[in-house]
């Protein structure tokens, strides 16, 4: 095979369920020039040997490396250093792209010379009744905030881009995914670019879809892990990344003081109710634009949004008094 025009490094453990149609999605995709390098972490459930039939049907398109760290950043640093591509992007074993993905970054890049790396629009679903509320607040503003990946927005600049497709210079600038992040690791990544005076860019045309967790425990645990390590990401940068990024920690603090400061202080209940009662408002106002979609899934949506929020929120607080913790322990 000649050298492909983009290598995709996908992060694999444990991902049977998923893995194929991912592969799939690009091997089906509108660019042939494409390798797809699955980095899989020691997986006992037969995603490997799926992949294996892949790259033995594909004549090069499709190959196996083995991360026996077992660890996302670990993985994208072992398939940027194999990738052979002019163009190098990630992405997650839980999603499949659209048949233009490939192009789509690639036109966004030709079209912005100036930007180091593009991304797109993340379209969460699931096929369970929770994972559907778990995908309509993940993919409301009132869920996540204005970040465009996953709640769409005009072309242009972004602070971060979910699965990015980079330039190939861009790791040979900047090094790789930083190994101590195992969680954020693309997130850290992208806030590092930025901090350099790079540009990232978002365009809607690029999409794909992205399985949400399917259980409330995970949703809470990822939410939970991504506040908690978020401070660690502006720590190493010296800088915020956005500031929507601190609003579940504010949150948080407000819930806090406003029971503690109603309880001592009867003037601050009427404030404290009025401040919980817009954030309830605003929630059922965000859930009734979801229903057309998620159908009565949307019932939960209010209590897995605060419950996401909060969870982000006490992991960032957890975060904050952990000062010089590392995600290696």
């Amino acid at each position: 095979m000649t050298a492909p025009l983009v290598s995709i490094v996908i992060a694999c453990r444990n991902e049977a369920r998923y893995i194929e149609s991912c592969v799939r999605g690009f091997l089906n995709g509108t660019v042939r020039e494409i390798e797809v390098l699955v980095v899989d972490g020691d997986s006992d459930d037969g995603s490997a040997a799926l992949v294996e039939r892949l790259a033995a049907e594909e004549n090069g398109r499709v190959r196996l490396l083995r991360n026996p760290a077992r660890r996302t950043p670990m993985a994208f640093n072992l398939g940027v250093r194999a990738a052979r591509g002019r163009y190098i992007a990630i992405f997650g074993a839980h999603s499949v792209p659209a048949p233009n993905w490939v192009q789509a970054n690639l036109d966004a890049l030709a079209a912005h010379p100036e930007a180091a790396a593009a991304g797109g629009l993340l379209n969460t679903i699931s096929h369970t009744f929770v994972g559907k509320a778990i995908a309509a607040a993940l993919s409301s503003p009132f869920g996540v905030g204005n970040v465009r990946f996953r709640v769409g927005g005009p072309p242009g600049p972004a602070d971060t881009v979910v699965f990015g497709c980079y330039r190939r210079e861009v790791f040979a600038k900047y090094g790789l995914f930083d190994e101590s992040f195992l969680t954020n690791q693309d997130d850290e990544f992208n806030l590092r670019l930025v901090a350099q005076g790079e540009t990232l860019y978002f365009d809607p045309a690029i999409q794909l879809d992205y399985n949400a967790r399917p259980t409330w425990g995970k949703a809470l645990n990822q939410y939970w892990r991504y506040g908690r390590y978020k401070l660690n990401v502006f720590r190493k940068n010296g800088r915020i990344g956005s500031w929507r990024q601190l609003a579940p920690a504010a949150w948080t603090a407000f819930l806090l003081l406003a029971v503690v400061g109603a309880a001592l202080f009867p003037a601050l209940r009427l404030p404290a109710l009025l401040g919980v009662t817009a954030y309830l408002v605003a929630g059922l106002v965000a859930m009734a634009a979801k229903v057309p979609q998620y159908g009565a899934a949307c019932v939960l949506f209010l209590p897995v949004a605060a419950s996401i929020h909060l969870a982000y929120g006490i992991g960032t607080w957890q975060g904050l008094f952990e000062t010089g913790y590392t995600q290696r322990h």
